[in-house]
């Protein structure tokens, strides 16, 4: 059977599961494991375990758990209460202020937690009610609410930069490094679409009454709830940037950090070791769950000669290397649509990173295409992971198809971005030459 009838199969066959609403770590597991064993009969077996075991065994999985178990213990001290707080204080009496302020925290949170659902859910629940309060357009409060979420993918430390590094051999630093311009890039045009509209449309987002704004002196109070945590990002950062530890050790300096904030706060205590505790063994039970059955999905998949086949289909389309990129681009946001980040990582990458490096193409550029694509994703339906998050916390009138048409700006300023990142790669290796001397 030819590589290109079974391609057809094994994807049909995940698109058929995913409609039945079963677990995407399952569907892939299963695909996977089921043609392996049809076609190489219980050997199959054998190649996925060993294949696994070497994913598990692998030190710098260690720091997923450990950067998500951070940020949840910097979110349940009251963080990000304090700093919507200190946003409403600031920034509130402008024109479309609290939105503005509401993307700049989840910039800093995607540097806190690392991943993309926790800022997405933790402002739906505080920022999306005082601005619908405040008479903000409910399309573009949960817009750039949703949009906002979707940077803990490009701003380190970020769990889908970790899983990269894995897959490709890149540096984990490199890459924290490299996706800062970006996010930071993507964070202001975000703020600036905000800014612009709600100045010439004010009834979108309209400021604070005078009587609800506050003075300087009560400005300059609400800094001190964030100060350590800002404060404790910029050193776990700086430790990898620096070279003085590694992601994995800087992680676990990360732990003891935020642990420390919460005591600083006199909100350490068991309640909050427990709940933090078992919420990052869910988030990172679920991340190893998916990796290990698209790692068994993609052991088969290339063992089937794909990637040769792929490389080989690129290769005749006579369409250049620019066309090449651009369609892999392409067949991201596709599968962005119907499969997780983690599945997509591990199936299309391993075809993939081989043919950008024939091409001539920096990988590390290349992994934050990709890591734009899966924030495009995340917005994008009908599978986008955000969407459903916005869902579980939105009010009852805001309706789906509210949540779906919120995102279409961002989802272009997102575009813009990645056409942006593409044209000048500088926005990526800018940091990355500076602090690693990359020629």
């Amino acid at each position: 059977m030819s590589p290109a009838l079974i391609t057809v199969l094994m994807f049909a066959s995940v698109i058929l599961f995913m409609v039945t609403g079963v677990p995407i770590a399952f569907i892939l597991g299963g695909v996977g494991i089921g043609f392996g064993i049809w076609l190489w009969g219980p050997a199959a077996s054998e190649i996925i375990y060993y294949s696994t075991m070497d994913l598990m065994y692998n030190f710098i999985f260690a720091a997923i758990p450990l950067f998500v178990f951070m940020g949840l213990v910097l979110q349940e001290s009251g963080v990000a209460e304090n700093l919507f707080d200190t946003i409403h204080r600031w920034a509130g009496g402008i024109k479309g202020g609290l939105g503005m302020g509401t993307v700049a925290i989840c910039a800093v949170m995607a540097a806190m937690v690392g991943i993309t659902g926790a800022a997405t859910v933790t402002m739906g629940i505080i920022a999306l009610p005082a601005m619908l309060k405040r008479k903000y357009n409910k399309r573009i409060a949960v817009g750039l609410i949703m949009a906002g979420g979707a940077l803990g993918f490009l701003i380190p430390p970020s769990v889908m930069m970790i899983m990269y590094a894995f897959l490709s051999g890149v540096s984990v630093g490199k890459l924290f490094a490299g996706g800062m311009l970006p996010g930071l890039m993507l964070a202001t045009m975000y703020i600036t679409y905000i800014g612009v509209r709600c100045y010439f449309q004010p009834e979108m987002g309209p400021p604070l009454p005078p009587e609800e704004r506050t003075t300087w002196k009560e400005k300059i109070i609400a800094l001190r709830g964030i100060v350590l945590p800002v404060i404790l990002v910029v050193m776990v950062l700086g430790f990898i940037f620096l070279g003085v530890t590694s992601p994995t050790e800087a992680s676990g300096v990360g732990a003891l950090g935020a642990l420390i904030c919460a005591a600083v706060h006199r909100k350490l205590n068991w309640g909050l070791m427990k709940r933090a505790g078992l919420s990052a063994l869910r988030l990172s039970g679920m991340v190893f769950w998916i990796t290990i059955a698209a790692v068994a999905f993609g052991k088969v998949y290339t063992g089937l000669g794909a990637p040769q086949m792929v490389r080989e289909t690129m290769a005749g389309l006579g369409i250049g290397p620019w066309g090449i990129l651009i369609m892999m681009q392409l067949s991201f946001f596709i599968m962005g649509m119907f499969l997780d980040d983690i599945a997509i990582l591990f199936i299309a990458m391993p075809i993939y990173i081989p043919v950008i490096v024939g091409l001539g193409f920096d990988p590390l550029w290349f992994a934050i295409l990709y890591i734009v694509n899966m924030q495009m994703a995340y917005l994008t339906p009908p599978y986008g992971f955000n969407l459903f998050y916005m869902r579980g916390v939105a009010p009852p009138e805001i309706t789906m198809g509210d949540i779906y048409r919120s995102v279409i700006p961002f989802v272009a300023l997102q575009a813009l971005g990645l056409a942006m990142i593409m044209i000048f790669p500088q926005i990526v290796l800018f940091l990355p030459n500076l602090i690693f001397g990359i020629k």
